[in-house]
């Protein structure tokens, strides 16, 4: 008689590892127990393979746990499955630390490891997070993030790996490899087109399936084979028609040729449909609540759709060894550790790009006077709005950083600016109404246009409502228009800003101070908020005309908002006075980007170009260092000597960049990102309506022809090329040397050698860059391309021969007419280069 008869099948098995068989189990030797348990669950053998032990378990599972499992989001969801040793699956965003916790390190932005061009240093950079990860009780890490960054203006760009697809690909799964060292599974973000915030949730993305193989897949591929990811998660947009999240091509696509043995899951609450999804692919629905069980069973999801969700999950949880090493029972208070410290300030330093050095002026000495002008201060911009920002604790500033460089005495500083952040509103009486009284004459129409009859006539203080109607009686949609005069109380620049739901255009003496529309003002975590402004330049007591237009248009979830704030008082007479004392001025600029946002333009934020323009026509030894998310406009190039970007460095805010100025570290960034030298260069920028119910439509007409292969396509001479990155040394390449690829052999790459030396007086690293050229067919290629590189680190005089190995895909392009890679035999040209404008090399791979 069966010793189970009469239990369910879910208390038999809970009984062989718990109850009479368990009683038996604790009288063995351990080693006996171990093999009684692995007999009873037998899943629980590590000598098994993950695939083996996930078919195991899922057999052993009831059609109702498999449900549960693939919908499970909180913690108190897999409480039925315990018993089968699944563990809770705890999920937290990670791309450059962990959102939400404190104890933590944040690191550099991932754009800004990227610039590093190294994929040893992600590698450790994702290893400590994941250890972090682990401590603070997550075994789900959301990141990291390896979509193109098509367009500078796009909120998230600092949240992944730059414009090239193999860069993606090189970091994205040296971090996923990094994180999943720690027994975690790495969730990689965002499959696929997400590249701009703007109508995220409904925009229609229209992308040719060449684009697609060739610019947008191949960092997931390279997640998956060379990172091993074991997740990745669906983007909101749709792609050709079709969500993302229920789009089978593509999901096929990253299945079966991109090689996801692992599982799709979702993006926070996409707006796919929440049955459809499952039906065409997606395997978890952690991150959809929305999804109905009752869809597993009444037949809408096949039954062997749910068996390979489930044996998906299984699979990564067995995988990546968060089924056999349990969480910790409590979440540690402080994870961040000395060594990770000093691995986000290695990070900083490694990431920082030289931009320009005229006449040597960087480094600078310690024996000179300096003026730090700008917000370098506790009001330094860390890190990225929304999914990614992580709180940098009490970091160490720019300003006091160079002050124990330098030496409080040799050290002036100056506000000069307060960079990209919200102003205080601007008060009723600076205003006046054409009839003298104070405040503005408001008049508000029942549609979008200013058009028609006025529902209602008013005067108000000033501009200033948030999540609501600012007067009762208006339709969903309107429109308002406040006038009168504004009565500066200085001479000067005066800085307009607004926090802004909706459309609104401010007029101030006959000058647009600005004119654009927003979707939110404020998203989450970070403590910055989301502004747009301009400034003008008024005469103190004199009042000018002033009109101020809002419309409904773009409004986001919250409803209809807009404050109108200014800073009449401009700082920048102070910080030109400070900067004549000095013998050199280092101004530190922002801007501020992120989640549900794009950016409006390249431009500086307020009053910081008129800022660097007015101390450097003070200060001939003018350095400026760009604390921003990405490519900046700068139409002060040629007044300043010298330029750092910075990107966003987390914990590194401050230290790193004193290291970098003053010498004790070089600036080992090159860029990820190729910057425009004006508004209209690169592929197109989304001009559709900006919230979520938009439904607006891109066209990626550019194809594959995304950052530098566009500016080679449309001959565009950038502001500064993709791979640009000045050293405080010099380097030479020579005697380049080529493999041939042989179609017929065994090996599947090329081979190039080339030798690089250090030609200056101080040691330093350079990133050697191999570029492939046009392919010998006549379909239309890429005049350079990305194949491969390699950073290298040399003392002076010393050289060495570096290696890449150019993998067959990089020399092929996918033929749409036949649905398959070709790879074409001949002469590729291949050049070596220390950007992709700075070819220093050339030669050929012959491909036979």
């Amino acid at each position: 008689m069966n010793r189970f008869s009469g239990m369910t099948r879910r208390q038999a098995v809970a009984a062989a590892v718990l109850g009479t068989a368990g009683a038996v189990i604790t009288s063995l030797p351990a080693s006996a127990a171990t093999r009684a348990a692995q007999g009873a669950q037998p899943w629980r053998d590590t000598a098994k393979p993950s695939s083996w032990r996930a078919e195991a378990l899922l057999k052993a599972m009831t059609h109702e746990e498999r449900v549960t499992l693939v919908t499970a989001v909180e913690v108190a969801d897999f409480k039925p499955l315990e018993y089968l040793g699944i563990p809770a699956m705890t999920r937290v965003d990670a791309s450059d630390g962990l959102r939400g916790d404190t104890g933590v390190t944040a690191f550099p932005a991932p754009n800004a490891l990227a610039a590093t061009f190294d994929t040893g240093l992600a590698e450790k950079y994702g290893q400590a997070i994941g250890a972090e990860a682990r401590a603070k009780g997550w075994n789900v890490l959301l990141g990291p993030t390896v979509d193109i960054d098509r367009n500078p203006r796009g909120g998230r760009e600092v949240e992944s790996y730059g414009e090239d697809p193999l860069v993606n690909g090189a970091m994205g799964a040296a971090v996923t490899k990094g994180f999943q060292m720690n027994d975690v599974i790495a969730q990689v973000k965002h499959f696929t087109v997400y590249n701009q915030e703007e109508g995220r949730n409904s925009l229609d993305v229209r992308v040719s399936e060449r684009a697609l193989r060739e610019l947008y897949y191949p960092a997931f591929g390279h997640a998956i084979r060379e990172g091993g990811a074991l997740s990745i998660m669906g983007s909101y947009p749709k792609v050709n028609g079709v969500y993302a999240c229920q789009n089978e091509h593509i999901i096929t696509a990253l299945k079966k040729d991109l090689g996801l043995k692992g599982y799709l899951g979702t993006d926070f609450q996409p707006s796919a449909d929440p049955v459809e999804i499952f039906t065409a692919g997606v395997d978890s629905s952690a991150l959809e609540p929305d999804t109905p069980k009752e869809a597993f069973s009444d037949g809408r999801i096949p039954r062997e759709r749910t068996n390979d969700a489930a044996r998906r999950i299984l699979f990564a949880l067995f995988d990546s060894g968060a089924f056999d090493h349990p969480l910790p029972a409590a979440p540690a208070d402080v994870v961040t550790t000395p060594e990770h410290q000093t691995l986000a300030r290695v990070t900083g330093e490694q990431a920082t790009v030289l931009l320009k050095n005229a006449g040597g002026v960087l480094p600078l000495s310690k024996k000179k006077t300096i003026a730090v002008i700008g917000p370098a201060g506790k009001d330094a911009i860390t890190g990225v709005e929304g999914s990614s920002y992580v709180d940098p604790g009490d970091f160490t500033t720019a300003a006091d950083a160079i002050k124990a460089k330098a030496g409080t005495g040799r050290v002036f500083v100056a506000q000069g600016s307060f960079g990209d952040v919200a102003l205080p509103v601007v008060p009723a009486d600076v205003f006046a109404t054409a009839d003298g009284k104070q405040g503005l004459q408001a008049v508000f129409f029942g549609n979008e246009e200013f058009t028609g009859d006025p529902v209602a006539t008013t005067t108000t203080p000033n501009v200033d409502f948030r999540w609501g109607n600012p007067v009762g009686g208006l339709p969903s949609k309107w429109s308002a228009r406040w006038t009168g005069t504004i009565t500066p109380p200085t001479t000067g620049w005066v800085r307009f800003s607004t926090l802004l739901s909706g459309a609104a255009k401010v007029v101030v003496d006959g000058e647009t101070v600005f004119n654009d529309s927003r979707f939110v003002w404020d998203f989450f975590h970070a403590p910055q908020e989301y502004t747009l402004g301009g400034v003008t330049r008024l005469t103190a007591g004199k009042p000018v005309e002033i009109t101020v237009e809002y419309s409904t248009k773009d409004v986001g979830f919250n409803g209809p908002s807009m404050k109108l704030c200014w800073q009449p008082d401009s700082l920048i007479p102070e910080a030109v006075e400070t900067a004549k004392k000095a013998d050199v001025a280092v101004v530190f600029v922002n801007n501020f980007t992120g989640e549900a946002m794009d950016r409006d333009d390249l431009s500086l934020p307020g009053d910081q170009n008129q800022l660097i323009e007015a101390v450097a026509a003070a200060n001939p030894n003018t350095v400026v260092v760009l604390n921003t998310s990405g490519p900046m406009l700068m139409p002060w190039l040629d007044d300043v000597r010298g330029i750092l970007q910075a990107w966003y460095q987390g914990a590194a805010t401050g230290t790193s960049i004193a290291n970098v100025l003053y010498g004790d570290a070089e600036p080992g960034g090159r860029l990820p990102v190729t910057f425009p030298a004006r508004e209209d260069q690169g592929p197109s920028t989304y001009t559709g309506g900006k919230n979520d119910t938009a439904n607006g439509i891109i066209s990626y007409d550019e194809g594959v022809y995304v950052g530098y292969k566009w500016y080679d396509k449309n001959r565009q001479k950038p502001l500064f090329p993709f791979g640009h990155g000045l050293s405080y040394t010099s380097f030479a390449y020579d005697r380049l040397r080529v493999q041939d690829l042989d179609l017929g052999s065994a090996r599947d790459t090329a081979t190039v050698r080339v030798e690089v030396r250090n030609t200056g007086r101080r040691a330093g690293s350079d990133v050697v860059q191999i570029y492939i050229g046009h392919l010998p067919t006549r379909t239309d290629t890429p005049e350079k391309q990305l194949a491969g590189f390699a950073r290298v680190s040399l003392k002076p005089g010393e050289r060495e021969t570096v290696t890449v190995e150019i993998d067959r895909r990089k020399l092929s392009y996918w033929d749409e007419s036949r649905n398959r890679w070709v790879t074409p035999t001949g002469k590729v040209p291949v050049y070596v280069g220390r950007s992709a404008a700075d070819i220093k090399l050339a030669g050929s791979i012959p491909v036979t």
